[in-house]
C-alpha cells in the first residue's frame, strides 16, 4: 500500500506540474507576451511533454502495483491473470486522457464563430481545455490518502467481508460523513476551472478582446450560468465557450439538486426528536378523538331526549344529526391520523433495534432456564439417592 501511495503521489505531482505549465504558457500567449513558435513557448511545451511521458509511465506502474496487491491477496503468482477486461479498458482510457496536451509547434485550423467570423486558431485551444481532464487524479490522490484506505483494520474488514475499499466506496462514505464540505469543494472547483476554460476559449479565438474576456468578466458569466440565472448581458462568441457554458450549467443543476437534498437531510428530525414529536402528536390526536367521542355521545343523548319528548322541531333534530355525523367523521379521521403517526415513527432501524433487544433478552432467559434446569436435575438426583 505504501508503494502504491508513492506512485499515486508522483502521478498527482506530475499532473499538477503539467497543468500549471500549460496554464502559464497559455496566459503568456493570451496576453501576447510570447508566440507559439517562440523559444519560451517551445521550452514550456517540451517540459509539458516530458511531464506527460513520466505521468503515463507512473499510471502504468500504479496499475501494475494494484494488480500485484490483488495477486498477493488471492495467492496468485501471475500478475496479468488478475487484470480483467474492464481494468484494461480503464488503463487505456486513462492513458488516452492523460496523453492529451499542447504539443510543441503551432498547428492552426480555420474556426468560425457563432456570428460567422472566421479566424485561424491554434489547436492548443482545444488541447489545453481537454488537458484539464487530468484533474480526476485529485480524487484518486484524496482516496489513496483517506484513512479508510490507509487504516489496515478497515482494509482487513473489507477483505474479510469481500467489500472493495475503492474510490467509489470512499466517495460514498465522504458524502455520507461530510456532504456540505464535499459539495462546496465541487462547486468552487467547478467555477474556477470553468472560468479559466471559458476565458481561454474566447481569447484563443480572438486575443484582441482581452478586456471583454477578463478574468472577472469570465467569472461573472460562469457564476451566473452555474447558478442558472444568466442575464444574457455577456454571450460566448466561440463554440468552445458555449460548450464550457453548457457543461457549467449541467454541473450547476447537479450540485443544486445535491444542495437541496443536503438541506432537507439537515432539517430532518433526529430519531429522538422524531419520537418526541410523534408522542406529542399522539397526545393531541388522542385528545381530539376523545373530544369528538364526547360530542357524539352528548349530541346523540340530546337527540334521543328531544325525539322521545316530541317537542323538538325539524331544524333542531337536523342540527343534532349533523353534529353526530361530524363527530363520528372526526373520530374516524383521528384514528387514521394515529395510524399514520405510528407508521412514520417506526422505521427499519427501530424494528432492527427492537429485534436485537428481543434476541438479547431471549438469549439471557434461555441461559437462565438452562442453569435452572441443571439445578433441578441436581436436586432430583440427590433426592433419589
Amino acid at each position: 500500500m505504501t508503494c502504491r501511495r508513492r506512485v499515486v503521489d508522483m502521478e498527482f505531482a506530475l499532473a499538477m506540474i503539467g497543468i500549471i505549465l500549460m496554464v502559464f504558457e497559455a496566459e503568456l500567449y493570451i496576453n501576447q507576451k510570447i508566440s507559439k513558435l517562440g523559444f519560451y513557448s517551445l521550452m514550456l511545451k517540451c517540459l509539458i511533454s516530458l511531464s506527460t511521458v513520466f505521468l503515463l509511465i507512473f499510471i502504468c506502474a500504479e496499475y501494475y502495483v494494484s494488480a500485484k496487491i490483488r495477486a498477493l491477496d488471492s495467492n496468485i503468482q501471475s500478475v496479468l491473470s488478475v487484470m480483467t477486461f474492464r481494468q484494461w479498458m480503464y488503463l487505456v482510457l486513462e492513458l488516452v486522457v492523460c496523453s492529451i496536451h499542447p504539443f510543441p509547434g503551432n498547428i492552426k485550423f480555420e474556426y468560425s464563430s457563432t456570428q460567422g467570423v472566421i479566424h485561424s486558431v491554434s489547436i492548443d485551444a482545444i488541447l489545453s481545455i481537454v488537458m484539464l481532464g487530468r484533474l480526476y487524479l485529485v480524487c484518486h490522490f484524496a482516496v489513496v490518502h483517506s484513512n479508510m484506505v490507509t487504516d489496515t483494520f478497515i482494509y482487513s474488514i473489507g477483505m474479510i467481508s469481500k467489500t472493495k475499499i475503492n474510490t467509489t466506496f470512499v466517495i460514498k462514505a465522504l458524502i455520507s460523513k461530510r456532504p456540505g464540505f464535499l459539495l462546496i469543494v465541487v462547486m468552487v472547483t467547478t467555477v474556477i476551472v470553468n472560468t479559466w476554460a471559458y476565458r481561454a476559449c474566447e481569447l484563443y479565438f480572438d486575443r484582441n478582446k482581452y478586456k471583454k474576456n477578463s478574468i472577472f468578466e469570465s467569472l461573472w458569466i460562469i457564476t451566473m450560468v452555474f447558478l442558472s440565472s444568466d442575464h444574457g448581458d455577456v454571450l460566448p462568441e466561440s463554440y468552445c465557450g458555449r460548450f464550457v457554458a453548457v457543461m457549467t450549467a449541467v454541473m450547476g443543476l447537479i450540485t443544486s439538486s445535491l444542495l437541496i437534498a443536503i438541506i432537507a437531510q439537515q432539517i430532518e428530525h433526529t430519531r429522538s426528536e422524531k419520537h418526541v414529536f410523534a408522542f406529542a402528536s399522539r397526545v393531541q390526536t388522542s385528545c381530539k378523538k376523545k373530544s369528538a367521542a364526547a360530542d357524539a355521545i352528548k349530541s346523540f343523548f340530546k337527540l334521543t331526549v328531544l325525539i322521545k319528548s316530541g317537542k323538538a322541531g325539524y331544524r333542531e333534530i337536523s342540527r343534532l344529526k349533523d353534529k353526530v355525523k361530524q363527530s363520528l367523521k372526526m373520530m374516524r379521521t383521528t384514528r387514521e391520523e394515529m395510524m399514520d403517526i405510528y407508521d412514520d415513527t417506526v422505521g427499519v432501524v427501530d424494528v432492527a433495534e427492537v429485534t436485537w433487544r428481543v434476541e438479547q433478552r431471549v438469549s439471557v432467559l434461555e441461559s437462565r432456564f438452562n442453569s435452572l434446569e441443571e439445578k433441578i436435575d441436581l436436586i432430583l438426583s440427590k433426592v433419589e439417592r
